[in-house]
């Protein structure tokens, strides 16, 4: 499969300036006279929502520097929080105009663009940084009203068009080909961090603008391990491995979990294997259009052990899945278990409609037996769901 991104910008500029209309729009037919947008870059990976937003309405990705876009009926203006960046905007976004702006001067550069504005829509500011916001409410008039868009731009986001599905088709093959590469990679007798560096690697080179991985390898798989400090074993006969992947592909996510074993896994493994594939199969049955997402958490729920019973430890079975790493249409009705993490399930706020992507991951960590987890990119169609990825589900053997 060739996963190389071949879009081209200029279509990207076309969808992202439509998707910013239909912001516009409804922001106006609110009474709200413009909107600001904020969005971190890349370089936090899955730990924002506000990069996602942002991309989907300008395919900018600001990499390690925080941007602002602000937009009125006759102008769109994008704020480029690192100077370094600004050749690069003005490069690849000459529908926008980019203004070389640090968070501390964007207060007077809304002002500006603004004007007179007595009623904006934001999106993305619960993430932008207090002095950033303090400085903005200052420079609004006193009596201009900021009324959060976020939810409504959540709704309008869930379904991916065609060009967003082939984008993550593209980053689930890069997925595989990953899970295709770890059992020649668990035999070269490096320590496990050392594993996920050659894959995120590889990942780059197969086209992902971002990597990050959770690899544990140990007798006893115990949690996802995501750094070096906590990812020094080397590989061993007798290992559990279980691998997770999170990348993306031109800002779209693709995700996905598989298990194996250093030899020959024991009976209790292969049971807990088997559960956590029931589990996933009873959640891809009960995702149906115009159904409940919480029925799909219920079902997995269904079939795993009760989480505290026989001393197990689980993390969130599922998320929404598309420029964000957990986008807001699903992710809510799948409590997040694990460590002191809130477990209060929140009710969908739309429902199951076709073109949204899932990611569903049950899973189970079993003190004294080891862990089971596997992942899968699911889009939902009209009458049917597909698993992106295809790299086998079976317990693996990586000896």
């Amino acid at each position: 499969m060739n996963t190389e991104a071949t879009f081209a910008p200029e279509a990207h500029l076309a969808v992202c300036r439509e998707r910013r209309e239909r912001l516009l729009a409804h922001a106006q037919m609110l009474g709200l006279q413009g909107f600001v947008v904020f969005g971190h870059g890349s370089s936090l990976g899955s730990g924002t929502r506000s990069h996602g937003a942002l991309r989907y309405l300008t395919h900018w990705d600001g990499h390690d520097a925080t941007s602002l876009l602000v937009c009125t009926k006759t102008a769109c203006a994008l704020l480029v929080g690192s100077p370094f960046l600004v050749p690069l905007a003005r490069l690849r976004h000459p529908d926008l105009v980019v203004i070389d702006a640090s968070p501390a001067t964007w207060g007077a550069h809304v002002k500006h663009l603004l004007g007179s504005a007595r009623s904006v829509a934001t999106v993305g500011v619960d993430e932008m940084p207090q002095a950033a916001w303090a400085g903005l409410q200052a420079a609004l008039a006193p009596s201009c009203e900021t009324r959060s868009m976020d939810s409504w731009l959540d709704g309008v986001r869930c379904e991916l068009d065609p060009v967003q599905q082939a984008a993550h088709r593209r980053a689930a093959g890069i997925c595989d080909q990953l899970f295709g590469a770890l059992r020649q990679e668990l035999r070269t007798g490096q320590p496990a961090w050392r594993i996920q560096a050659e894959m995120a690697h590889r990942a780059h080179k197969l086209g992902a603008d971002h990597c990050r991985t959770w690899l544990t390898v140990a007798p006893m798989a115990d949690y996802p391990r995501y750094w070096k400090e906590e990812c020094l074993r080397i590989p061993q006969a007798n290992d559990q491995v279980l691998f997770g992947v999170m990348l993306t592909v031109d800002g779209h996510w693709g995700h996905g979990i598989r298990m194996g074993h250093m030899g020959e896994p024991s009976a209790a493994i292969r049971c807990l294997h088997e559960a956590i594939e029931a589990a996933l199969v009873a959640g891809l049955k009960g995702l149906r259009c115009g159904s409940p997402l919480e029925n799909v958490e219920a079902a997995m729920q269904s079939l795993l052990p009760a989480r505290g019973a026989l001393e197990s430890t689980c993390f969130r079975y599922g998320h929404g899945l598309g420029h964000s790493y957990e986008e807001a249409h699903a992710t809510p009705c799948f409590p997040q278990w694990f460590g002191a993490a809130s477990s209060e399930r929140q009710l969908s706020r739309t429902p199951t409609r076709p073109g949204m992507l899932l990611e569903l991951h049950p899973n189970v960590f079993l003190a004294g037996t080891g862990g089971a987890a596997i992942g899968e990119m699911v889009l939902v169609h009209e009458n049917h769901n597909e698993c992106l990825l295809d790299f086998p589900r079976s317990l693996a053997d990586w000896s």
